[in-house]
């Protein structure tokens, strides 16, 4: 690999354009606050870079970071320490109860979204799991999770909860919403943030609480996006596959803009191989469309010594 990453290179069986090493650079400098690993995730989807069967290229990237991070060419994000053992796709936990209950939604007011603390992670994860009828699978790249929580007896109640990701590379009806093309699509997609899992636990059986989840997780995503990753969020995606039909998310005032194509996020052909879902957008600014393509501030620069 070249001293200074400054010309076209190969590397994990890829070759590098003068276009991918101004990604590089442009990514390392923007995300700063992403960890290790979600910067890992965050390039291989932008790049692309995947495996001839469409996974991320995450070992090979994570060398071109350690090879990046001893050329002192930019700086990168510290390992983390190793805990030993087999990695997997996630820690393990045990899910919460699914408690039961049946009111309306004064009942079970004041209902508030709390983000999830990082040793509660496993219990999100196996609660997800267990319950959500697609199941989890970790998300790479950015990402937000959430509990939704009943405050109305003596200790809280935790009744589902949300996760926030990274949006789709590109949707041909979400980007003909936008006016997007795939030059402008590539500079500012960051974004947009996709809501990949909505659980409300199955006993849980609550008018119109879904849609006021969904109003009070708007209100915040900007400001813990922002605080998280160092930028704000400007519009929310998201798919709903049948037999739903995406009731609460019109009632929550998003937008549906189309059909998926059904090829799926990584896939290598142009027919389509998985069901075709509802693509629904949410602005969460009123000036969405200036604030989408808003040059990017100038990301803080440290100087290595």
């Amino acid at each position: 690999m070249p001293k200074h990453f400054d010309e076209p290179f190969w590397i994990g069986g890829r070759y590098f354009s003068l276009e991918d090493i101004a990604l590089i650079r442009d990514t390392l400098r923007r995300f700063r606050r992403l960890s290790r690993p979600e910067l890992v995730a965050t390039l291989c989807e932008n790049l692309p870079w995947t495996t001839p069967t469409g996974a991320p290229r995450l070992d090979a990237c994570g060398k071109l970071l350690d090879e990046i991070d001893a050329a002192l060419w930019m700086p990168v994000p510290p390992k983390r320490a190793s805990r030993g053992g087999r990695p997997s796709a996630y820690r393990q936990g045990e899910p919460i109860p699914d408690v039961a209950i049946t009111a309306n939604l004064a009942a079970v007011k004041p209902i508030v979204v709390t983000p999830v603390d990082p040793i509660d992670l496993p219990v999100w994860n196996a609660t997800v799991a267990t319950y959500h009828p697609l199941g989890y699978q970790q998300a790479f790249g950015a990402r937000q999770q959430y509990w939704i929580e009943s405050l109305a007896g003596p200790e809280p109640v935790r009744l589902g909860g949300l996760l926030f990701a990274a949006a789709a590379q590109k949707l041909q009806s979400r980007d003909a919403w936008i006016g997007w093309d795939a030059t402008t699509r590539g500079r500012f997609r960051p974004r947009i943030v996709n809501n990949s899992r909505f659980l409300i636990l199955p006993s849980v059986h609550v008018s119109h609480l879904a849609s006021h989840v969904l109003g009070l997780a708007a209100r915040r995503i900007r400001t813990d996006w922002l605080a998280r990753y160092g930028f704000a969020p400007v519009l929310l995606e998201t798919f709903v596959e049948q037999p739903w039909r995406g009731t609460c998310y019109a009632a929550a005032n998003w937008t549906c803009v189309g059909m998926t194509a059904g090829r799926g996020r990584n896939s290598l052909t142009q027919h389509a191989t998985l069901p075709k879902k509802a693509i629904w957008m949410y602005p969460l600014v009123r000036s969405w469309r200036r604030d989408l393509e808003a040059p990017w501030p100038a990301p803080r620069t440290e100087e290595i010594e």
